[in-house]
């Protein structure tokens, strides 16, 4: 009974004690400030996002070139080319003095975010003392933190978010080095420069798909597939690969997440005997359907698909032969396409016919991606057989045509872009059209940026201002509301990819992006996030089980081109 007692009293009093010690912290963070200028020696700024185009006029990036002496006869890739080819990692930029690193000055945050993490850079100090206000309200918030990433309490954030749209949001962090308990070490306190975000009134999908694949530099990868709910904290298995499988790309035929159809390219690595390694599983969201097909090509790779607007045809990449380049280390793998053409498979009818006009033998054609009415396909188109430093994609459209096909044209927009451009997609809203633009035939190297340009397919395309020009901005998908882009980035260490969140405004620009919150980050990467309005309710083992080798194949017939008229 004594001991019972003692304890609640030591609890009882222990709140009262660590409020007290909180108040003599507190005072350690006044007196003579020293601020961050630049006239502090060491300074350095953090990355800079070029805020010009938000809103107004969007900035045009510059087309860089390669030296193209001395080709080899296997990829015509010279050995100066395949040097220039890895994304070298870069280590983080510690500032001499106190830094906020996260979020950027006039970043952007969809209310249904959970709360993020702050964010800094001090080589000095060891504690801090951060202070949020929300502009035009007498709200403000001071607290302390004893590691340089610290997450907003959950209140607080809610508070905030309660301010979207209205009002700015304030953040100054403070540092001291301390002596002893209560003491430090300086007479001054370091003093960050002022951050302003806000929250916006557009919420993102409640839900991100996405790949966590091992270090890129590595060749052979099973990676799982996870499921977000961005509200929160939990991720959920969404299909794990069981260290068997490649689990390729994946594509939703509707941006709700929980009907219509989801196509997934499957490859099997393990050790148990079969003749079709790799194959294709739609599965229909609604009945939790899987049905493991067999497309009738040579090559049955489908690394790129798209669903048509009405959920009944997947165009995909069909006589896909790829081979791995030989990785750097810390750089993403090379990977050449030797053949690639466009197919339409109609699943209802259980046919696949191939595009005529988008299936030439000396041609690549690949990324394909319906138009917001069906009657098209958009897709990238470039020489085969070359070193992936050396391929450069053109975008163009075809007719579909019901299964017709007709004459490409040439897209004379991204064309203006220069360099290489690939991974077209239309937002769901119908308003714009967007794609990768990059030096050559990767889009997951350091010269990889997003474009926006009008869906009508007319006038100039320019460059998002959520890009960073020392790191790839790629893999990356719409918001059903067609106001957010998630995408991958590898700004923080050009290494590993992390998943980011930029605001697209009324004329198509962006917002300095947000890093999507995590307890911890992997050291893996993020890979081919696709946004839904909510997390799927796909059971996982029911969804393994219809795509495993072992499950029978249905074999989808190859279907003539109809005559045109």
């Amino acid at each position: 009974m004594a001991a019972a007692l003692a304890v609640t009293v030591v609890v009882a009093g222990a709140a009262p004690v660590r409020r007290l010690h909180e108040r003599r912290l507190h005072v350690l963070f006044g007196g003579r400030e020293v601020h961050a200028s630049g006239e502090v020696p060491g300074f350095c700024a953090r990355v800079a996002y070029d805020l010009e185009g938000y809103g107004s006029e969007a900035s045009r990036a510059s087309e860089g070139a390669w030296d193209t002496s001395g080709a080899d006869r296997s990829t015509g890739a010279s050995k100066v080319l395949r040097l220039l080819a890895a994304t070298i990692y870069r280590e983080p930029v510690s500032p001499s003095f106190l830094t906020i690193r996260c979020p950027s000055e006039g970043a952007v945050f969809p209310p249904n975010l959970c709360a993020p993490f702050i964010e800094w850079t001090d080589v000095v100090n060891d504690l801090w003392q951060v202070t949020l206000r929300v502009t035009d309200t007498p709200r403000e918030w001071v607290m302390l933190s004893r590691t340089r990433r610290w997450r907003l309490p959950k209140t607080v954030w809610r508070e905030i978010v309660t301010h979207a749209g209205a009002s700015d949001v304030v953040l100054r962090v403070k540092g001291v080095k301390r002596a002893g308990l209560w003491g430090r070490s300086r007479d001054d306190v370091h003093v960050s420069e002022e951050v302003r975000f806000r929250i916006s009134v557009d919420p993102a999908d409640n839900a991100i798909v996405y790949r966590l694949v091992d270090p890129p530099f590595l060749a052979r990868k099973t990676p799982d597939t996870f499921v977000r709910d961005i509200r929160g904290d939990e991720v959920r298995p969404f299909i794990r690969a069981r260290r068997e499988y490649c689990i390729n790309c994946h594509h939703f035929s509707s941006t709700t997440g929980r009907d219509g159809r989801l196509a997934i390219q499957v490859r099997y690595l393990g050790e148990k005997p079969t003749a079709h390694r790799t194959y294709l599983a739609v599965c229909d969201l609604k009945t939790q359907r899987v049905t493991k097909t067999r497309l009738p090509f040579s090559s049955e790779m489908t690394t790129f698909m798209s669903w048509s607007p009405d959920g009944t045809k997947l165009a995909t990449s069909a006589n896909q032969d790829v081979s791995s380049l030989a990785p750097f280390v810390l750089d993403a793998q090379n990977t050449m396409q030797e053949s690639s053409d466009l197919a339409v498979y109609d699943v209802s009818a259980g046919t696949c016919v191939l595009l005529e006009g988008a299936c030439e033998p000396d041609v690549l054609e690949t990324f394909p991606r319906w138009t917001p009415d069906g009657r098209s396909i958009v897709y990238g188109s470039a020489p085969p057989g070359r070193h992936p430093q050396m391929t450069r994609y053109e975008l163009k459209v075809i007719p579909y045509n019901d299964g017709r096909g007709g004459e490409p044209r040439s897209l004379p927009g991204p064309a203006r872009a220069g360099g290489s451009c690939i991974y077209p997609r239309f937002s769901p809203d119908g308003k714009w059209f967007s794609f990768v633009r990059t030096a050559a035939g990767s889009l997951i190297k350091s010269s990889s940026d997003i474009w926006v340009m009008p869906a009508t397919l007319d006038g100039d395309p320019w460059r998002l201002e959520s890009n960073v020009s020392h790191a790839a901005d790629s893999w990356y998908s719409w918001s059903s509301n067609g106001r957010w882009i998630v995408f991958t980035s590898k700004r923080d260490d050009g290494a590993f990819a992390r998943l980011y969140l930029t605001h697209i405004d009324d004329a198509g620009h962006a917002s300095p992006a947000v890093r999507l919150p995590v307890m911890e980050q992997p050291l893996m990467s993020f890979n081919v996030p696709e946004f839904v309005a909510e997390v799927p309710t796909l059971d996982e083992q029911t969804f393994f089980n219809g795509l495993r080798m072992e499950e029978k194949s249905v074999r989808v017939e190859l279907a003539e081109s109809p005559p045109r008229e």
